[in-house]
């Protein structure tokens, strides 16, 4: 299958997936029942994201028994590597913020075709409202009553950037470099987010930011697992917006090691993330 075929129909049990394990998320959440266990790399996991994962194996392996999936909380069976079509998912993206009880969580669910991201699925459980991508076909917002197409405001010429940053983009040991790119663009210092990437942040007429960026400092370093990037990358690019790595190269997906090195920017229009490459490209570790 081409890699700019249809996928209408994936798009749609990807979101229904996401929907029913929304709805197990929610129920757990708002009984306040779900318990917390700490995984060997002390990141913690809950009984949330077990039934999450289970949900949306079921729903994928039921609708495309060929394909390989390759999630979170689950064993990385390396089989994935010779398929042509592997399903990357995080169960929950913010199992602290679960935790914590921020609401500020979500189920990603991407569809990798060739190495390349062209299914994406953003569902924030506390609310039902998700956002979602198929490659050629625009980027979607809905709540389960409704949807509608959607797209980012593009950035001014004459303005500049309102950047952002994640506490779990290699902060705060990249500030020194951001406040260099940030005074280049002639901008403030970015704002620093607890959450990860959460593109409905970006999304008129509550965004807030024009930028995500994360910033490496040392040569190769690794910032995320390709499970959190993976659906925000198509609904980003859907949507008219550009999402790169820090030289401004595009993520491959589904490697045997499944982590993204190099950095990310996240920007609402191409202008404007080239833009901010640039100013990036002297702050880059050599």
């Amino acid at each position: 299958m081409s890699v700019r075929g249809s996928f209408s129909n994936e798009l749609r049990v990807a979101i229904g997936a996401a929907r029913a394990a929304g709805d197990s998320i929610r129920d757990l959440y708002n009984r306040a029942v779900s318990e917390t266990y700490v995984k060997p790399d002390g990141s913690p996991v809950t009984d949330a994201d077990l039934a999450s994962d289970r949900i949306i194996r079921d729903i994928l392996t039921s609708a495309f028994p060929d394909d390989a999936i390759l999630t979170e909380e689950g064993v990385d069976d390396e089989t994935r590597l010779a398929a042509d079509r592997v399903w990357i998912v995080d169960p929950i993206d913010g199992t602290q913020q679960f935790v914590s009880r921020t609401g500020e969580f979500d189920v990603l669910i991407s569809l990798i075709s060739l190495g390349e991201p062209v299914v994406g699925v953003l569902l924030q459980p506390t609310t039902g409202v998700y956002l979602a991508a198929a490659a050629g076909r625009g980027a979607i917002l809905g709540d389960g009553e409704a949807e509608r197409q959607f797209s980012f405001d593009r950035v001014p010429e004459e303005r500049s950037p309102r950047l952002e940053t994640s506490f779990w983009l290699n902060v705060p040991d990249s500030l020194p470099g951001l406040g260099q790119i940030a005074e280049q663009l002639g901008t403030s210092a970015p704002d620093i987010s607890v959450c990860g990437i959460v593109p409905r942040h970006f999304i008129p007429p509550m965004n807030r930011h024009d930028v995500l960026i994360g910033l490496p400092t040392e040569p190769g370093q690794t910032m995320a697992w390709e499970w959190d990037f993976a659906a925000a990358d198509i609904v980003v690019r859907e949507a008219g917006g550009a999402f790169t790595d820090a030289s401004g190269n595009r993520f491959i997906y589904n490697k045997r090691l499944p982590r993204n090195i190099g950095g990310i920017v996240m920007s609402v229009d191409p202008n404007t993330h080239q833009r901010v490459i640039d100013a990036m490209a002297p702050e880059l570790p050599s």
